[in-house]
Parts: C-alpha cells; sequence; structure tokens
C-alpha cells in the first residue's frame, strides 16, 4: 500500500468505534458493509470497485502505478501473450481504466495483480494441479487472473465472510479452473497446501491472529508469497519481516517491486522445490 492509503488506514482504524475488536485493518464495519450491499445488489455489484469507501481498501493503484506494473511484465511474452484475457476483470464492478501503451484501457490494480502473477512464475513456474490458498481475497481478482494462466487443482480464498460473498459473484461470472472453496478464519483447517499466498492483508492482522494462519497453513505449505507492509498499529504487534523469515523454513526476502511503501517487500519460500 501507498503513503496515502497508509494515511487513510490509519484514520479509519482511530476514528471508528466498533462494538467488537477489528479482526483487521480492514475489518473496520464500514467496509465489510459495502461488500455485502455489492454482494447482493445487482446495481451496487455493477460499481463496487468504484465506490469510495471499498478504495480506502482497495481499487487504489494509480494510472502512474499501473504503468509501472505494465512495464515490469512487458518482457514476459506468456504474460502479454494472455493480456486481454486478463482484462476480462474490469468488465466487472466498473473499475477506474486508464489507457497503457499498446494493450488499451486497464484497471491500475488489475495491472498489479498480472505483475504479481509473473511474479509467482518466476519464482515456482506453473502453479498447475497445485491446491493453493489466498489469504485475504479482495474480490477474487488475483485468483481470477491467476487462474487465466494456470491450472490450479484448488484454491481456498480465505477472508471475513462479508468480502467472501462479493468475491464469490464477481468469480461466479467467469470459467474459474480451479476447484475454488471459501473459508473463514475459523472454518478454515489446518493443512499443507502446495501454494500459500497473501498480498498485504496477513501483514495487516494482529499478532494474534497471524499465529493462527501461521499454524493452520502458512508453517505447512511447501511454498509462499505474501507481499509484507508495515501499516498496522503498534497494539496489534504484528511481526515483521525479519520476524517471518525467521520463522518459515526456507523463506527469503527480495524487493517490492515498484515500492508502494517504506519497508515494504517481498516474502517468499519453497523456491527450490
Amino acid at each position: 500500500m501507498n503513503k496515502h492509503l497508509t494515511r487513510i488506514i490509519r484514520k479509519i482504524y482511530t476514528f471508528s468505534v466498533p462494538k467488537r475488536i477489528s479482526t483487521s485493518l480492514s475489518d473496520n464495519q464500514t467496509y465489510p458493509q459495502v461488500c455485502i450491499k455489492a454482494s447482493n445488489n445487482y446495481r451496487l455489484f455493477n460499481n463496487f470497485r468504484r465506490h469510495p469507501i471499498y478504495n480506502q481498501i482497495l481499487e487504489h493503484v494509480t494510472e502512474a502505478e499501473g504503468n509501472e506494473y505494465l512495464q515490469l511484465i512487458s518482457d514476459d511474452l506468456e504474460i502479454m501473450d494472455k493480456i486481454h484475457d486478463f482484462k476480462a476483470n474490469d468488465e466487472w464492478g466498473n473499475p477506474r481504466t486508464y489507457d497503457y501503451p499498446n494493450i488499451g484501457t486497464f484497471s491500475p490494480s488489475t495491472l498489479r495483480y498480472i505483475k504479481v502473477l509473473s511474479d509467482i512464475k518466476k519464482h515456482f513456474g506453473s502453479l498447475d494441479n497445485f491446491d493453493a490458498c489466498e489469504i485475504g481475497v479482495g474480490y477474487g481478482g488475483q485468483c481470477r487472473v491467476i487462474n487465466t494462466l494456470f491450472n490450479p487443482a484448488s484454491y481456498c480464498l480465505v477472508d471475513i465472510q462479508p468480502a467472501l460473498s462479493l468475491t464469490q459473484r464477481f468469480l461466479d461470472n467467469f470459467i474459474i479452473n480451479s476447484v475454488l472453496s471459501y473459508k473463514t478464519m475459523n472454518e478454515l483447517g489446518k493443512r499443507d497446501y502446495d501454494f500459500v499466498m497473501s498480498n498485504y492483508a496477513f501483514t495487516e492482522l494482529p499478532r494474534t491472529l497471524q499465529d493462527v494462519y501461521l499454524d493452520k497453513v502458512i508453517l505447512n505449505s511447501k511454498r509462499g508469497y505474501i507481499t509484507y507492509n508495515e501499516i498496522t498499529p503498534k497494539e496489534f504487534r504484528s511481526y515483521k519481516a525479519k520476524e517471518l523469515v525467521a520463522m518459515i523454513p526456507g523463506a527469503k526476502i527480495f524487493k517490492e517491486e515498484p515500492l508502494s511503501s517504506p519497508n515494504n517487500c517481498i516474502i517468499v519460500w519453497g523456491i527450490n522445490i
């Protein structure tokens, strides 16, 4: 997340007055309400990617950042050959799109998902026949981009229930290669996935909840990709990048490109399997 979004999220966390403890920075009782309404209302679903509350958490990548992501993926011929297939993500939710050289109009957030896919391909090769798990899934955009190039056997999407409802509403518009499952943290069983990933979401959790995901999924999984950031309040006691790398066998830190906020990085493990 960039520095402008960091300020917004901290403001949300500071000034929202929930009657229960938020489980993450996105679980602030305004974002979940938007997800629920968009998943149940056709008109709201058709425009949810422009909703100002939703944009505080997702769909905030700028036009310029989208161009940086495009530059980073432009040398991957396999990715670029599929670029118009990835573009189908933008047919739903009415995202803000911009005209980019050689590829036409695109949501910069979708370009970011494609860049993450390019990273995954570089580090791990194909995800065909993998059992995959994603922690913190937004509306399912990353899942759909991954399934456009690869054929995972299964794909478990983990988030709060309102986000999962919106995700299923979005993904039901596509033919997805994987057998999909939608689970909250408490519905998630302990198992060893071939691949687990999280774009920011895991590192935005309080340490107590991070421990649950570490025990159930992350420490048991053969390969993983986590986009790490540092924006949680001190009381969350969220793990630092170096702490996570020390805990996860074989984990390494890579630079985030482009760097969206100070201290951000990519944590990867299982590269040589």
